[in-house]
């Protein structure tokens, strides 16, 4: 929905300009936490997005996967970014997931469904009276923005229209993180979406870690950059199925034999039948 410019953006449409659907209502900082200020420009050879929804709990088991996704953002950096959606209510969360790690951001100050309205600070005399040791301080947002929240994706009242372009001249309300994370489906962290650019669309939620082994990305990027889901290969279908498949087809073997040779009954059947009854006997 198109709406008027905030007051705190005038001057500052490379925010939104682009005629991608997703990634003008995204708010991006780098890799070291600086804004992202004309997406245009940075994202302009890029062709796959890959959002990571990450929270701190359980963040320490994931080493060999943030290895495997760090190598592979920097190998495939001119092609593709991976943007770290944080779950997490504190931006330190953030700060400490994110060392060292070649991700960019969605930015914080977003008021998202899973964040406090309000954050808490001790006073700094500490101890005062009873139910007084706590002011209430409100949580910036960024830009003066409103930033869509989940709830209202969930619900309708705000769409994003994937699948085309549009005007990159119309300023759009900016998604939030957890506006993000209910696009991108992610019931539980770590989540991983795969967002193609020249189609404007996601083509696979829900990705197993594994697909960035250093065995499997090679391929799996291959897929993703024409567009396709890693999963629904045709030649991976065959090879999972390939004991049925196996076996149908020595079934349509053996009736093709029956019919060209004209043999009436069912040999087989009647020799399993006979084996059976003199194991039995």
């Amino acid at each position: 929905m198109v709406v008027e410019v905030p007051p705190d953006l005038a001057g500052q449409s490379s925010l939104y300009a682009h005629s991608d659907p997703l990634l003008r209502r995204l708010r991006v900082q780098d890799t070291i936490g600086k804004d992202i200020t004309d997406i245009e420009r940075y994202f302009r050879s890029k062709e796959v997005l890959v959002f990571y929804a990450g929270s701190e709990h359980g963040y320490n088991n994931l080493k060999k996967f943030h290895h495997d996704l760090t190598r592979f953002a920097v190998r495939e950096l001119k092609t593709c970014s991976v943007i770290y959606v944080s779950t997490d209510t504190s931006p330190r969360a953030v700060d400490q997931i994110l060392s060292g790690q070649a991700f960019l951001r969605m930015t914080f100050h977003d008021n998202s469904d899973f964040a406090p309205m309000v954050t808490l600070r001790e006073e700094a005399e500490g101890k005062k009276a009873k139910g007084k040791g706590r002011e209430v301080e409100m949580e910036e947002v960024a830009r003066g923005e409103e930033f869509i929240a989940a709830g209202e994706v969930e619900t309708g009242m705000e769409k994003v229209y994937f699948g085309e372009e549009e005007n990159p001249s119309d300023y759009v309300r900016p998604l939030s993180r957890a506006a993000v994370t209910s696009l991108m489906r992610a019931y539980a962290t770590p989540s991983i979406a795969i967002y193609h650019l020249p189609t404007h669309s996601f083509i696979a939620r829900n990705v197993k870690m594994s697909a960035f082994d250093p065995d499997l990305v090679d391929k799996n990027y291959h897929t993703w950059r024409n567009g396709g889901n890693e999963s629904a290969r045709l030649i991976d279908i065959i090879m999972k199925m390939r004991i049925p498949l196996f076996l149908l087809a020595l079934a349509l073997i053996y009736r093709f034999y029956l019919t060209i040779h004209h043999v009436d009954g069912n040999p087989l059947a009647d020799w399993l039948y006979t084996l059976s009854r003199r194991l039995q006997s």
